[in-house]
């Protein structure tokens, strides 16, 4: 999910409308615009991911065993919301930005590939990987579609300034850098929450269109970027780097919360709970960092600078990398855990049209198209021999029989109006 918020970032920044001079990726307020004071951006956003999950499972080739990846759930995730963003320039080439979404309908599910065996409904292990007590011992329902529900979401507090622009010196490009701030304003989804202790399955009404799981992941999230971009004739190709580092806050998850049920209900190692109490800190979440590139060119269709009228095409391509973490992933609402999930890049192919009517309005359209390469859902290390990792799980975490995620896709549709004076 942390790539999620990331991608989210970048899109907001780039909605903004731009004049002559500089791209959309690059636009900053500035008071000595006539049209540059204060900019409002409201959007509607809908976005799918979805793709395999596979699992390692030993299969008899040659009369040895051997471990080999075999499809079991489709996973599919939807969430619709309204993008708000609000711009105002504090100086020349320097302004203030705050972003807000509001998620109308969120939902994950996931259900069994069609013509695959089940090893998760059949599994005869236990978390130590001896037999379990009353086979079989499914380690999780395989098909469920979860609802998130409906809030708020992270308010994000940025501060853009443009260090160099071609508006006042035409011999150089525009370079941007900026500053933003994800406060976590949204409520707390707690994956390992409320959940059956005979079953460990979320509450019956948790899967109905009225439960209220939460979004939020309770971070406080610190983006750094930098943008450059230069007209030449009606096209004007720009680059955007950023990175993204992530803080704990007192209300971050952590399996430690959650491990005497774990362990009551037979899912934690044997001195789980005690190596939570004695080193809670080491054994709770493990944050990501997230890396990202763009690389677009916006070609000017139509302009008028008089009338304030502009058509313009960006077609826009960037790929995001996200680190190796003990965090939210694909398996989470099913395991009702934070899971150890292998580092992966994200790529995504984006066209966006911008029509400006006037120097006070703009429509803005786009559709994206993203892949993610393959990586592990599980995979803790159990320690060594004096030390117990207690989110290890033999079932999700010893090889040959961890989970991967694979033929990611992701869909990204989005239509926004900007007002501007």
């Amino acid at each position: 999910m942390g790539r999620l918020n990331a991608f989210t970032a970048f899109t907001l920044l780039a909605l903004a409308a731009a004049p002559a001079g500089a791209a959309e990726a690059t636009r900053v307020p500035s008071i000595d615009e006539p049209n540059g004071h204060f900019e409002l951006t409201a959007g509607l956003d809908y976005l799918r991911r979805g793709g395999s999950i596979s699992r390692e499972l030993p299969v008899a080739e040659g009369g040895y065993t051997v471990s080999r990846l075999r499809h079991q759930l489709r996973f599919s995730e939807t969430t619709t919301s309204v993008q708000v963003r609000a711009a105002a320039a504090l100086w020349e080439d320097l302004g203030i930005t705050l972003e807000l979404p509001f998620v109308l309908g969120s939902q994950t599910g996931w259900k069994l590939d069609a013509g695959v065996g089940d090893s998760i409904s059949t599994n005869t292990a236990a978390v130590d990987g001896a037999a379990c007590a009353s086979p079989p011992c499914p380690l999780f329902p395989v098909k469920r579609t979860v609802h998130h529900g409906s809030g708020l979401g992270d308010l994000k507090i940025g501060l853009d300034w443009g260090a160099m622009s071609d508006r006042r010196d035409d011999t150089r490009p525009f370079w941007l850098v900026g500053l933003s701030v994800t406060f976590p304003t949204s409520k707390l989804h707690d994956p390992g929450a409320d959940r059956d202790p005979a079953t460990w399955e979320l509450p019956a009404a948790s899967y109905g269109s009225s439960s209220k799981l939460g979004l939020g992941r309770k971070v406080i999230q610190y983006e750094l970027h930098t943008a450059l971009s230069r007209r030449v004739g009606t096209a004007q190709p720009y680059l955007r780097v950023q990175v993204t580092g992530l803080q704990k806050t007192s209300s971050t998850v952590s399996n430690c919360d959650h491990m005497a049920e774990l362990a009551a209900a037979g899912r934690a190692v044997t001195g789980a709970v005690a190596a939570c109490q004695a080193a809670p800190s080491t054994w709770g979440a493990r944050l990501p960092w997230l890396a990202g590139v763009a690389l677009g060119t916006e070609l000017v269709l139509d302009e008028d600078r008089l009338a304030g009228h502009r058509v313009a095409l960006d077609v826009q391509a960037s790929v995001d990398y996200t680190s190796r973490a003990r965090w939210y992933n694909e398996l989470s609402d099913a395991t009702g855990k934070l899971m150890a999930t292998q580092a992966y890049l994200s790529a995504m192919a984006r066209v966006r049209l911008l029509y400006k009517a006037t120097d006070y309005l703009s429509v803005i359209g786009s559709v994206g198209y993203g892949y993610t390469t393959p990586h592990d859902l599980s995979g803790e290390d159990p320690g060594g021999a004096t030390v117990t990792n207690p989110n290890y799980d033999w079932r999700f975490d010893a090889p040959g029989r961890r989970f991967r995620f694979t033929e990611a896709t992701t869909l990204d549709l989005s239509a926004a109006v900007l007002l501007q004076y």
